[in-house]
């Protein structure tokens, strides 16, 4: 398994990108004060809990190459069982993750975010696109 962090596009390696303040405050005014399975610094391992599904889970994956698959399979896993999820993850397309749990599901949304997202911590933009995925609260 490769663990080598995100280098962003000042350098610096960080396993966690923490999200900008603004994209927060827009999560929160449109689906409201979420539960969040991989904070900045986790006490638990969010990929081995049940999410609610009595408010929306936001995530926001370590960027760790190999990684994010496995939040986008627990985000449809969760979203399966009633959990309403807003996912921030690179707008790679051509994954099978985003194949197999993302695209052509029904209930599940794709935004598309204008420009590079500039991530806490980081002097500039990411050197990739980003998309929020919203998996709506459960298959019928």
């Amino acid at each position: 398994m490769n663990l080598k962090p995100y280098f962003g596009s000042n350098g610096e390696g960080k396993f966690i990108i923490e999200t900008p303040d603004y994209l927060k405050e827009q999560i929160i005014e449109e689906f409201g004060e979420y539960f969040d399975p991989c904070p900045v610094n986790p006490k638990f391992d969010g990929l081995s809990i049940i999410w609610p599904t009595d408010r929306p889970v936001y995530v926001n994956p370590p960027y760790t190459r190999g990684h994010i698959s496995k939040w986008v399979e627990k985000s449809y896993e969760a979203f399966v069982n009633g959990s309403q999820v807003i996912l921030l993850i690179p707008a790679y397309t051509d994954t099978k993750y985003f194949h197999n749990y993302i695209y052509k599901i029904p209930g599940v949304e794709i935004r598309f975010i204008e420009g590079r997202i500039k991530f806490k911590g980081y002097n500039k933009r990411s050197s990739f696109p980003s998309m929020l995925v919203i998996f709506n609260g459960g298959v019928e």
